[in-house]
Order: C-alpha cells, then structure tokens, then sequence
C-alpha cells in the first residue's frame, strides 16, 4: 500500500513532466513565429527576392508600368478558292508538292505563321460546278472564315462557254459575297490560266467578264492571260494531259502566286 510520502513524490514527478511539455509547445511555437516573420521580411519592398517574368500580352497598353512590349497577333490567315490548279492532281501538286503548301513554307521561312484555308474543288468554277456539286461561291459560303486576312480566288477554265452578261453576274456576286462574309479581308482574283499558246475566245471572254467586275468590286485582279502564265516554253510545267501542272509547274505557280499573297498582307497590316 503506498505511503503518504509516496504519495507526494509521484505528485511531484507529474507536475515535472507537465511543465516539460509546456515548455516544449512553447519552444515549437516560438520557432514557428520566427520561420513566419523571416517568411514575412522576404516579401516585403525593398529585399530581393526571385520573382517570374511576366508574360508578353496582346493586351497590353503600350507605356504601362511592368507590361513590356505589345505583341500584335501574328497568325496571317489565307483562304484560297480554286480548282484542281490548286487542289493538285495525278499529274502534280499533291501533298507537300502543292502551291499552296510551298507558299506556306515561304513564309514560315521569313518568321510568319500562316494559317491556309485551301477551299479547292477539281472542276469547279465561277458557274461550273466540281466533283463535288460546288460553285466558288457556294463553297465560300460554306468554308470561308469571317476573320480570314486574305481571299484568293484562282481560276478558272472549267466555266467554258458562257454569255457575258452570266459570266460577269456570277463573278460580281462572288466577289461581293467574300466581301459581306470577310470583311476586313484584302480579295485578290487571278484568272483562268491556258498553257497553249493562244487560249480560245471564250476563255478570253470570260476573262474579260471577270476583270470588269473586280474593278468593279475594288478586288485585284490578275489576268494571268495578259501575264503570259506558262505561256512559250513550259516543258516539265505542264503534264502530258496538256491542262495540269506537274511538281514543277506548282512550284512555277508559287513564285507566281506568293509575291501577290505578300503585298496583300502589307496591305492588310497596313490599314
């Protein structure tokens, strides 16, 4: 049985080891002040301390404290109606081999990032429509981008014979249609190119038709006609069909085609 002596030492004993594990609390929750006050003191002006670098911002208000530079947006989008002269063919222009890929390529080279919109349909025309049942114009309706910076419209040889009075209507009520949809786009239209020497009257005409309501529409116009495009000597340009170009002849039709995207954009940027 314990003694009263006893007793008071275990009483002792157990205030001892209370009083250690206050003093243990107190040490942890003075250290864990120091670590927040030296935390605290880090932050605060006027002390280094390593921090991001902010992201350039196309938001950004040129002269504003700690935004940079202004960065405009630098995606150049291209849409482009055509014919096989831009889907390609059998005898040239498919995949990497196209026009329409090499003139991408040359302007990635020179830093710019383009986005193409090639809306190209074997057969198809101003009237004529392709092997999928389109005209020009019911193809932009469907494909065209509203943001796009600059339509091309190439072509084209497929609408044959037709009046005047249609051939200019149909050419008329494309170019204003890509206006109404694309707005803010440059439209540059270069005509139906023939290999031969001499292209057909009709050709001619329907040449003519288009041209007039260009002018009319304030869109380029190109008449690859007058240009002499693959006129003269163009072995190895055009394949044996005697209509479509080769892989050369794509390559021809981008030194042709590129400089005439280049001052559409200058434009564009310039407006």
């Amino acid at each position: 049985m314990p003694t009263r002596h006893g007793r008071h030492i275990s009483k002792r004993r157990s205030r001892r080891r209370r009083q250690g594990r206050k003093f243990v609390w107190f040490l942890v929750l003075a250290v864990t002040a120091g670590l927040v006050s030296a935390y605290a003191l880090s932050q605060a002006p006027g002390t280094t301390s390593r921090t991001l670098s902010p992201r350039p911002s196309s938001t950004s208000t040129p002269g504003s404290p700690g935004t940079g530079e202004v960065f405009a947006d630098s995606v150049v989008k291209i849409d482009v109606l055509g014919d096989s002269y831009t889907a390609g063919s059998v005898e040239g222009g498919r995949g990497a081999a196209n026009w329409t890929r090499l003139v991408g390529t040359r302007f990635t080279d020179r830093g710019d990032t383009v986005e193409l919109n090639v809306m190209a349909q074997p057969g198809s025309g101003y009237i004529a429509r392709g092997n999928e049942g389109l005209a020009f114009r019911e193809i932009a309706t469907l494909r065209l981008r509203e943001d796009t910076d600059v339509v091309l419209v190439f072509g084209s040889r497929n609408d044959g014979l037709q009046t005047d009075d249609a051939m200019y209507a149909a050419a008329k009520s494309l170019y204003s249609d890509v206006r109404d949809r694309a707005p803010g786009a440059r439209i540059v239209a270069v005509g139906p190119v023939w290999p031969q020497d001499t292209a057909p009257d009709f050709i001619q005409a329907n040449n003519e038709a288009m041209a007039r309501a260009a002018s009319e529409e304030d869109v380029r116009y190109v008449d690859a006609l007058a240009a002499g495009w693959f006129a003269g000597d163009n072995t190895g340009l055009i394949s044996e069909d005697g209509v479509h170009p080769t892989d050369v002849g794509h390559d021809y039709l981008a030194g042709k085609i590129f400089p005439l995207l280049e001052d559409a954009l200058r434009e564009v940027r310039a407006a």
